[in-house]
Order: structure tokens, then C-alpha cells, then sequence
């Protein structure tokens, strides 16, 4: 007997067929698809419909993954929303933007392959019933960050819930004609092997675990940026704040090291610039954010490391230059120092905020600091009190030379009239740069090149630094993941 879907926006535990995960189990599966997600939904949609038996996974009690989070935001060269409004377009334009805005450090065939099935991916999903915001497709520019060439970004007013929506849909008829088979609150923990080959997983319900054989596994897990401490282990870092996806536990990248495979995507970390959390029992939540933009708010203060040191020009116009200044500081911490006469002059550093709100954070909030002396400050703050003043000696000579050692062109008034602030920021990152390495055909591979027979890879288990590099490409989250887990779909031997 099967229960039917869609109370509400998503299929919780109580609105999927009611089949046993032993009885599951029973059967072997053209695909075993582990993470119901981004990429894991479209793979069993289009598999099924070439007539495969499909089991999919998910640790969750619900299916969906991060597009119950997700801004929902996608892009593709030559799709039919650019043809409706006159823009040109097509894959190897989008491609050869996809390479230039991620410095050349996204995957080239993972790029390529992502732009070549994006426009068909993006127009399933408009045929299903997404409907953009009026005035998309967009080039996705910002302050401080390039943008697309050409229009081909775009999302939903409901963002990424609009995409599950979808997703949903489509899914329903394929649960309902039983070729595929959805089992929630299953976290698997170990893949099956036949001679090297993988051929299923061994997943744990509750108390019990039971093995699923399958033709291809798909690992389709998400990212790890929920899990402290593996987060620690990969980035050598703390993970600082929970914005992500709580089932991001990283349950992939365990599974591929465990069979042999490799990961990659340890340089590509992005810190961003940094937050204001809301304590230090980590991982906290963001608070506030200091406009660090040059384009929003001239900087007035300078910023400094733990070391009390300078690290990058502070009105640096490129976004990704000031990120690329944090990435390599102790802890992905900084702080930003101003004076008494700075704070009266300057306008207010955190947006929405006035000046008065601002200073009843100070000495009684963990990230806001203020003391009559530097040292004091450089105390309070944890900060090499030395370091801390050459760094303010040293500005204060730029300011009056006009001469900038970082090269610093904006520098309105010297850093000397007590009391002085310190408000901290720590870098951190909802989107996981390491990933498992795969090949052109997203076939698994291990450290020596070979490839694991059986195990496919797709969405953010491949790493965000397989889709963006360390930069920010529009669209280049959500479009790998929905696009590669269809092709799989498509592609694989039924």
C-alpha cells in the first residue's frame, strides 16, 4: 500500500511508501542512489524513467537536502528562458565564464560537463512549473565580485524550496509505479565490494543495518560543513558558525576514503570575510557583519590578524582579494581597530546599525571590545599587544605621507585618540571546498588515478573547489548538482 505525498512542501517520513528497510533490502536495484538531495532527486527521476529500479537514500527524515536551505539560485548558457527573451547564449560561453570567474581552479570536465547539461536541466525544470523572478535571467553582478558575461543567472521567489517543489513532483510518479524506492532516517555506513567493485551499500535504520546491491551507486551526500569535527580535521580550522544544512555530516567523504578513493579541495577553501558570531562555543551563529565592501562603506579602521598585524588593503576593491587576505591568517580571525575619533566621524560600520547601538556592544558582547590603551585593547581582544602598535604607528605614518605600505588609498584620519575598539571577525564557510575526486564521467577515483568500478559522484561531495575554485561563480552550487545528477540519470546503463 502506498501513502500519498505532499502534506505540505516536503515528503517527511510519514508520506513515503510504506516499505520496510528490510523488505528493501530484498531487492537488487539498477541504482542505489545514497543522498536525496540536489542531486540525488533528479538521478532517480531520470533513471526511472528509462524503466531502472531505483532505491534512494537519505540519513534525513525528509528529502530535499540543502534546497530546503539553498537561495535556489542557477544558471545556464542557451536555455529556453534566454531564447523567450532574446539573449544569445550558449554553453561554451557560459563554460569559458564558468573558468575565468573561478581564476581556472574550478574542474575543467567537471565545469564543462555541468555547462553542457545546464540548459536542458534548467528548462526541465521550467517545463515542471519553476517560475523565475520577472526580471531574471540576470548576470549576477555585485559590488566587488565579476560577473557573467552574458544574462543566465537565475531563481525563484521561493528560492531553493521552489526547486524542491519541483523536484517533488516529478519524483512522485516514479514512487507511486515503484521504480523507486525512498527510505529516509537510512545513513549508510559502509559500501559493499566485489573484487574492487562497488556493487551497494551497507546502511543502518534505527538499530538495524541492511545491505542494498546495486548495478551503480551514486554517492549524492552534500557537503560536511555541519560536522565540527571533521571540518577541523580538513581545514585545520573551527567551523565557527552552523548555517548550513544540519545533515552535512560529510557520511561521503568517509565512505570514499574507506573504499580506496581520494579527496581533493584543501587550497579552495573560502573563509569569506568574515562574520560577527554570537559567542565563542563555536559553532555559533552569525550576528552581524561589519561592511567590509569599499563600494558600500569607505574603510575608516584597519584590520589586523591575531599577530596584531596588518594583512591586506582594506579598500582592496575585489572581493575575492581581501577573502584571499584571510584565508592564510591564524584562525581565520581578525580584527577590525578604530578610535574614539573615528567612531564619532565615520558612519556607522554595521549596517542598520547606529551609533549609539554600537557602542552598547562594547565590553558587553564577546566579539565587541574597547579599553583606554592598545595593550588594553590587545588584551581584551587576544591580540600581540607589539604587533598590534607598530601596526597603528606605522598606519598613522601612511595616513600622513599618503604612501600606504598595502597600498591602501583611502586613509581619512590617524588612529590615536583613546578610547580604542576592536570588533572580531571570523571567517567561516557554508559550502565545503573538499570533495571526492572523480574523472570526466564523475566515475570515482582513487589516489593513483585508477577508478573505482561502480561508484559514480555528484553535488557538493565533489567539493564546492570542483565548481567554483576559491571563488564565487553565480549559479555554480545548485546548477552541478541538479544538472550532473540528471546526466547520471540519463546516462547509465539500465
Amino acid at each position: 500500500m502506498k501513502r500519498r505525498l505532499f502534506l505540505g512542501s516536503s515528503m517527511s517520513a510519514a508520506m513515503l511508501p510504506n516499505m520496510s528497510p528490510a523488505r528493501a533490502a530484498e531487492t537488487t536495484y539498477d541504482f542505489v542512489i545514497v543522498g536525496a538531495g540536489t542531486a540525488g532527486i533528479p538521478a532517480a527521476i531520470f533513471a526511472a524513467r528509462r524503466g531502472a529500479k531505483v532505491l534512494l537514500m537519505d540519513a534525513a527524515p525528509e528529502i530535499g537536502g540543502t534546497l530546503h536551505i539553498a537561495n535556489g539560485q542557477i544558471s545556464a548558457g542557451g536555455s529556453s528562458l534566454q531564447r523567450a527573451k532574446g539573449i544569445s547564449d550558449t554553453p561554451d560561453a557560459h563554460y569559458a565564464d564558468i573558468m575565468m570567474l573561478s581564476r581556472g581552479k574550478a574542474d575543467a570536465a567537471v565545469a564543462r560537463l555541468t555547462a553542457d547539461e545546464a540548459p536542458a536541466t534548467i528548462d526541465w525544470l521550467l517545463s515542471a512549473g519553476l517560475v523565475p523572478l520577472p526580471d531574471h535571467p540576470v548576470t549576477g553582478d555585485s559590488p566587488g565580485r565579476p560577473a557573467y558575461k552574458t544574462p543566465r543567472y537565475l531563481w525563484a521567489e521561493q528560492q531553493g524550496k521552489a526547486i524542491l517543489a519541483v523536484v517533488e513532483r516529478e519524483l512522485a510518479p516514479e514512487i507511486d509505479s515503484g521504480r523507486v524506492t525512498v527510505l529516509v532516517n537510512t545513513r549508510a555506513t559502509k559500501f559493499l565490494t566485489t573484487q574492487g567493485a562497488v556493487t551497494g551499500v551497507r546502511a543502518r535504520t534505527q538499530d538495524a543495518e541492511h545491505d542494498y546491491h546495486g548495478r551503480h551507486v551514486l554517492l549524492a551526500t552534500g557537503g560536511y560543513a555541519m560536522n565540527p569535527a571533521l571540518f577541523q580535521n580538513l581545514i585545520g580550522q573551527p567551523t565557527y558558525a552552523s548555517g548550513s544544512y544540519p545533515h552535512g555530516q560529510g557520511d561521503g567523504l568517509a565512505l570514499t576514503t574507506d573504499a580506496g578513493g581520494v579527496l581533493r579541495g584543501r587550497e579552495l577553501h573560502r573563509p569569506g570575510s568574515g562574520s560577527i558570531l554570537t559567542s565563542e562555543n563555536f559553532p555559533a551563529k552569525v550576528y552581524a557583519r561589519f561592511i567590509t565592501a569599499p563600494q558600500t562603506r569607505m574603510p575608516w579602521e584597519i584590520w589586523v590578524n591575531n599577530a596584531g598585524a596588518r594583512f591586506v588593503r582594506e579598500d582592496e576593491p575585489d572581493t575575492y582579494l581581501r577573502e584571499r587576505g584571510l584565508v592564510t591568517q591564524d584562525g581565520f580571525r581578525y580584527a577590525i581597530i578604530f578610535d574614539e575619533a573615528i567612531s564619532q566621524a565615520a558612519p556607522p560600520g554595521i549596517a542598520g546599525w547606529t551609533r549609539e547601538k554600537m557602542e552598547q556592544h562594547f565590553n558587553t558582547h564577546p566579539m565587541f571590545h574597547k579599553a583606554d590603551t592598545l595593550d588594553d585593547l590587545a588584551a581584551k581582544a587576544r591580540l600581540d599587544a607589539g604587533g598590534l602598535r607598530a601596526s597603528v604607528a606605522a598606519y598613522n605614518k601612511s595616513v600622513a605621507s599618503g604612501d600606504d605600505a598595502f597600498g591602501r588609498a583611502h586613509l581619512p584620519r590617524a588612529i590615536s585618540v583613546g578610547p580604542y575598539y576592536a570588533v572580531i571577525h571570523l571567517g567561516h564557510s557554508a559550502t565545503s571546498s573538499i570533495g571526492v575526486k572523480v574523472d570526466s564521467q564523475l566515475r570515482v577515483a582513487r589516489a593513483d588515478g585508477t577508478l573505482i568500478s561502480g561508484l559514480y559522484a555528484a553535488g557538493e561531495v565533489l567539493g564546492s573547489g570542483a565548481t567554483l575554485g576559491d571563488a564565487f561563480v553565480p549559479g555554480m552550487m545548485l546548477t552541478p548538482a541538479l544538472a550532473l545528477g540528471r546526466w547520471l540519470g540519463r546516462t547509465l546503463a539500465v
